[in-house]
């Protein structure tokens, strides 16, 4: 099964920078970068270009025109060659053992949903300016290093334990006697995987949905309408989201017919735009691994 990894971001390359370190050294086998960029400026377009010796990478930029990261995904998985998607936000860094649990999560009539560290300030300033390297650390690390970092959170979200740590091992996708998992505040978009069958199947991302949020858990509940399961991979696809301060805006709620299941403005409209449209922007640059540590 080949896997890709859309990789969201907005004008914060050094946050990019840890992402894309943190992916070069994930553990199993190879995989497609799509970075999905709404905007950025050179910054971020360098960042892409430092890593294409150490990544599979392609980026994927639109014109800053208003937040539509649905449009932007949906623009992004016509890019990607992947079997199967994982959409992982630009503030989140997956843990070394990321990309294998979401490869295990993979199974017929499932997608999978993660959870997520919120970092403290200082300590993300410490993973951003000094490079520490929080994404390598094991469980028992978090506990020694950080252990005021597993139970408060600079965004009015508790971190828990569970998160690093398998105490409840629930909704595993390859224990289907379980019950379905739903994320904290039902928050799908920082890091979820489906197959890209299924994801063509619910027309992708409703384009519909401007603003900030919105666009993830829509399509998880037509995910679901469409006889999905969805899981939790385990504490190997826990992600440790940088802390920033608030940003959000408002989003528009759709309103759908009960059960729907398909967007009626999704990814087979973009499809259509684009493929009469030449100016399709995708930098596709390709490399081999190496090891020096560009960030």
């Amino acid at each position: 099964m080949s896997l890709t990894v859309v990789v969201s971001t907005y004008e914060w390359p050094q946050a990019l920078a840890v992402v894309l370190r943190a992916l070069r050294e994930q553990q199993g086998e190879p995989f497609e970068v799509v970075v999905a960029d709404d905007g950025s400026g050179e910054q971020t377009a360098r960042v892409v270009e430092r890593w294409k010796a150490e990544l599979d990478i392609v980026h994927v930029w639109q014109p800053n025109e208003g937040f539509q990261k649905a449009r932007l995904l949906n623009r992004a998985v016509l890019t990607a060659t992947g079997d199967h998607l994982v959409f992982l936000d630009g503030d989140c860094i997956p843990r070394t053992g990321f990309t294998r649990a979401m490869r295990q999560a993979a199974l017929p009539g499932w997608f999978a949903a993660s959870k997520r560290l919120h970092l403290v300030q200082g300590l993300t300033r410490r993973v951003i300016d000094g490079g520490c390297p929080v994404w390598r650390w094991s469980a028992l690390e978090w506990v020694v290093r950080e252990p005021l970092q597993l139970v408060r959170s600079p965004q009015r979200q508790v971190n828990r334990p569970g998160v690093l740590l398998p105490l409840r091992d629930r909704a595993r996708p390859w224990k289907p006697t379980h019950s379905d998992y739903r994320p904290p505040y039902n928050g799908y978009g920082y890091a979820f995987g489906v197959s890209r069958r299924d994801f063509e199947r619910v027309n992708g991302f409703d384009m519909r949905l401007r603003g900030w949020d919105g666009e993830d858990l829509d399509v998880a509940e037509r995910l679901l309408a469409a006889g999905l399961r969805c899981g939790w991979p385990g504490p190997a696809s826990s992600v440790l989201h940088l802390w920033h301060a608030p940003r959000k805006q408002p989003s528009r709620r759709l309103v759908r017919e009960p059960g729907a299941v398909e967007s009626p403005l999704g990814l087979r409209e973009l499809a259509e735009e684009l493929g009469a449209d030449p100016q399709v922007s995708a930098n596709r640059v390709t490399g081999s691994s190496s090891s020096s540590d560009p960030v």
